[in-house]
């Protein structure tokens, strides 16, 4: 697959990335996609972080139609997760990818191109370091804080979010991976279970 318009593509979408303060962060939609063969299981979870307790949750199934190209995973989730957040029809005040945001080598990872798409504060928070310099806890990128360190993972802005309200965002999860990804984490893979075990 030739790749360079899609890398030309995300350079031109990171342009219209946008930093705003978050004032209200209760209900957070979390989105991580899991695969068997060529179907993605998409699990979406829309998780209220005051009361601690899940508010909505679904999956979507799809075939998946791209290959995992490094740098470009959006081509692969994008699609079934901008599916989830049309179906899931619940307000909510963040999007959580399992994903990078900003700290990308084109400043446009999965969760910038799904907060771009959707309009939604979004954050990428990722399990493994893909781009930047980590200065003081901060991830740098072209001379810009674009997220933080903080355990074993990697928090970036996707769009529509500051770096102020990044940080508010991972004190108020007490510095640990995010309940509402494990969830949507642990749904995506119960139901490759489950379609696993009525195809027997």
């Amino acid at each position: 697959m030739k790749t360079k318009f899609f890398q030309e593509l995300q350079k031109a979408l990171s342009r219209l990335v946008e930093f705003k303060k978050i004032e209200k962060m209760e209900n957070v939609l979390a989105l991580d996609v899991a695969y068997k063969d060529d179907l993605a299981f998409c699990g979406a979870v829309i998780y209220n972080l005051v009361q601690d307790k899940i508010v909505k949750e679904m999956i979507i199934k799809d075939t998946i139609d791209f290959p995992y190209i490094p740098g470009l995973l959006f081509l692969r989730e994008a699609p079934i997760m901008l599916e989830a957040i049309r179906e899931i029809d619940r307000d909510y005040d963040l999007i959580l990818v399992d994903g990078h945001g900003l700290a990308h080598p084109r400043k446009a990872g999965l969760a910038t191109i799904i907060g771009i798409l959707t309009g939604k504060p979004t954050i990428g928070i990722a399990k493994s370091f893909l781009h930047g310099d980590i200065k003081n806890g901060y991830i740098i990128v072209g001379g810009q804080k674009v997220g933080i360190k903080f355990g074993r993972y990697y928090a970036s802005i996707g769009s529509n979010i500051d770096i102020e309200s990044l940080e508010r965002f991972i004190k108020m999860i007490n510095f640990k991976y995010p309940k509402p990804l494990k969830i949507a984490d642990k749904l995506s893979k119960t139901s490759i279970l489950n379609f696993v075990k009525k195809r027997r």
